[in-house]
């Protein structure tokens, strides 16, 4: 049994590869395992998987970083600026669909296995990862440049808001980041389930804080917390939901109680 390869090893890179030298070689290597292009050969589809795990394991500077960690390497660069393995949305699962499936404006019978396939046709995606790439080297301009393309072509993408938003608040520019979180509010709320967003909101707090802390004091006296964030606690929400069912059923009960004395007369 051969030694494992790891994932430098299968895109053939060094441990400083940067994120366009990944890439290179991502679409180096296609060429030579894309089914496709081997008459749909089992053993290439194995080895393009192997790949595309590769790239997206080393594209992606989160996911990079907790790698090299896993293998004993520590490279200390600029990718180290703000580091937060924390996912965006409520969980890292809706995190990879989010960015993956919705992103890419998939066709209806694509599951995420077959479009993970189709890397080399996703530059949506690719163009994401190199936004994150530089947004996390602290290459703010280079970050919005691809974070604002990719909203555009994916406007329902709430990933994409996110970070558009965050580079947004690196430039003090706290208008346009307000309005890139809060539609991405309203897109979560759209979804089924509805999607809490506490980092969106978290955000917004913040940026309420710094650019005026009386007011935002104010409007959480005033308001309660949990209504200036736009959401209430799932506990808070269950005894809502019994209220409005009780009260309901003593509506009816009421209703029908009524119905009956009126027919007794």
């Amino acid at each position: 049994m051969g030694i494992q390869q790891n994932h430098y090893d299968t895109l053939g890179i060094g441990r400083n590869a940067g994120f366009k030298e990944i890439k290179k070689a991502y679409y180096r290597q296609v060429k030579l395992c894309h089914p496709d292009l081997f008459g749909g050969s089992r053993e290439k589809e194995e080895e393009f998987k192997i790949l595309v795990h590769a790239f997206d394991m080393l594209s992606d500077p989160d996911k990079r970083r907790k790698y090299d960690i896993s293998i004993g390497v520590i490279i200390e660069t600029a990718a180290d600026f703000a580091y937060d393995e924390e996912s965006v949305m409520d969980t890292g699962v809706d995190d990879t669909l989010e960015e993956i499936i919705v992103g890419n404006s998939p066709p209806e019978d694509t599951t995420l296995a077959t479009l993970f396939l189709d890397l080399e046709r996703t530059e949506v995606f690719i163009s994401f990862r190199e936004g994150k790439n530089y947004y996390r080297q602290g290459q703010f301009q280079n970050a919005f440049h691809y974070f604002k393309r990719v909203v555009e072509h994916s406007p329902n993408n709430i990933l994409y808001r996110y970070f558009l938003a965050k580079t947004l608040m690196q430039f003090h520019n706290y208008g346009e980041a307000r309005k890139h979180f809060n539609i991405g509010i309203s897109v979560g709320l759209q979804r089924i389930p509805p999607q809490r967003l506490r980092k969106f909101h978290d955000e917004l707090d913040a940026m309420a804080e710094k650019q005026n802390p009386r007011l935002k004091k104010l409007m959480d006296f005033f308001s309660g917390r949990n209504m200036v964030r736009g959401y209430v606690d799932a506990e808070e929400e269950t005894i809502r939901e019994t209220n409005r069912a009780i009260a309901r059923i003593v509506a009816e009960r009421r209703k029908i109680s009524g119905s009956g004395r009126k027919l007794l007369k």
